[in-house]
């Protein structure tokens, strides 16, 4: 009766764990299987995919191949849910993931395995580059069998709030040798962060460089950076980063001018309060070059036709305020010279503000302090068509360096104490021996809670910089 009774009654719950009732002098085989059972198709766009699990022992578990960082897993109930980042190379790429049903201390342990394979872009329009926005030590693996080294450098430059208006910027010269007295292949910023009047100032500010190209007499963003939450640090706090920035130098040569936008500390130039600092230090390495620059030309700059009063375009707005505008992200024509061969855009997207208004595409989502704290995405179109894959606004910053404020939380390129993340994309499709081009960049739609782009500080909004480089190889 027991035995019927336990067969009967309480089928449904010893059948996850043990399948069927069976003669307890025959133990039953232990067994692992999966569906699907051993490969684990996905797009090569951003997906998810789901693994079901059957086993007869009372627990099992699951490891993803080490080195694959792509690809990551999670279990609930007898479901492995599978998700992939975006694969922007034009191959495909394996993950395996090993399933282990039993415990520790069982002989009779089960493992299977699933193999996750993600297909290869077809890459079209523009294709996001693997380039480091920036270096934590000194790049000398770019630097290695240069003939020479010439070293420019400023001092020491104070950050505080210089004006409204590009005009008001923080403005310097530094002189660099004179165009065709050297041939250079490989140019490195290092960019140092400090303080002055006893350490750092307490908050997280952005720091714009730009530098003026001869040629045209336009401006183009060097670099960004955020300050560091500096009211841990004391008087001989510094942190140098380093930069690649070989396609600036046709505007690195001779007298060359920059310029500096900074968006905080109010204190004025004879403030004896804690305060940042900038001191640029320029490494240029002798050498015959892999390519040369040969035309340059600007896509995007938000400090043109800003509608917020700051150097930064206010989203989520409709009519002229619309950052989707022709003023602000429409669409670009460009007259391609003969002998550029290849074109790299530089897109430089940071975000500010607490906006909680809503992602009217985003099904069910919350959200979340846009832009500053948000996660967004940008789509770049080339003469109609659009790239595979989007840019995405956002930097994880759990592994930043200690500091005093909220320096680990996840932000929209806004790290506190680090350079902003720059993508770099390769234009396919270049016209060549001259011809026209058209470019377009384009934001997830979002709708402010705000009545327009001044109503308030915390509007959602956007810095952002986006520069062509043409090439002769």
């Amino acid at each position: 009766m027991k035995a019927r009774r336990l067969c009967g009654a309480a089928l449904a719950a010893v059948a996850l764990f043990f399948g069927s009732c069976k003669d307890k002098s025959g133990p039953q085989e232990p067994y692992l299987t999966t569906d699907p059972a051993e490969v684990l198709p996905l797009e090569a766009g951003a997906a998810n995919g789901t693994v079901t699990v059957s086993t007869n022992q009372p627990v099992w578990n699951f490891a993803v191949e080490e080195g694959k960082a792509w690809c990551t897993a999670s279990r609930s109930g007898n479901t492995l849910t599978v998700q992939a980042d975006f694969n922007r190379a034009e191959a495909e790429r394996t993950a395996v993931i090993t399933l282990t049903a039993g415990t520790q201390d069982q002989n009779d342990r089960v493992t299977r395995t699933v193999t996750v394979r993600q297909a290869g872009t077809v890459n079209r329009a523009a294709q996001l580059l693997d380039r480091a926005a920036y270096y934590e030590k000194y790049p000398t693996d770019l630097t290695a069998g240069t003939a020479g080294k010439i070293t420019v450098a400023s001092s020491a430059i104070p950050l505080y709030f210089y004006g409204w208006g590009s005009d008001k910027d923080y403005t310097f010269s530094l002189d660099f040798p004179a165009a065709g007295t050297k041939s250079f292949r490989r140019a490195i910023l290092s960019y140092r962060m400090g303080g002055m009047n006893g350490g750092p100032n307490d908050w997280d500010y952005t720091t714009q460089i730009f530098v003026r190209d001869k040629t045209t007499g336009g401006w183009y963003e060097l670099t960004r950076a955020i300050t560091p939450y500096g009211g841990s640090f004391g008087a001989t706090w510094e942190k140098t980063f380093y930069m690649d920035v070989t396609e600036y130098l046709p505007m690195l040569a001779g007298t060359t001018e920059f310029r500096i936008y900074f968006d905080g500390d109010w204190g004025g130039p004879a403030s004896t309060g804690k305060r940042h600092t900038v001191t640029l230090t320029f490494d240029l390495y002798e050498g015959e070059p892999e390519r040369n620059t040969v035309w340059t030309a600007k896509v995007y700059d938000s400090h043109e036709n800003d509608n917020t009063g700051y150097r930064r375009w206010g989203y989520g707005f409709s009519g002229e305020n619309d950052i989707e505008g022709q003023k602000r992200l429409g669409e670009r024509t460009f007259t391609v010279p003969a002998g550029v061969k290849n074109i790299e855009m530089k897109v430089t997207f940071t975000g500010y503000g607490h906006d909680q208004g809503r992602f009217p595409d985003r099904t069910g989502y919350a959200t979340r302090n846009c832009a500053e704290f948000d996660r967004n995405t940008y789509t770049v179109t080339l003469n109609g068509t659009s790239a595979a894959y989007p840019g995405i606004i956002f930097v994880e910053c759990g592994g930043n360096y200690s500091q005093a404020g909220t320096y680990n939380l996840d932000r929209a390129n806004f790290c506190p104490g680090n350079p902003a993340i720059v993508h770099y994309w390769r234009l396919i499709d270049v016209p060549q021996d001259g011809g026209q081009m058209t470019l377009n960049l384009d934001l997830e739609r979002f709708i402010s809670e705000f009545s327009g782009p001044k109503a308030n500080d915390g509007v959602a909004s956007y810095f952002i910089e986006a520069d062509l480089f043409g090439f002769d190889k």
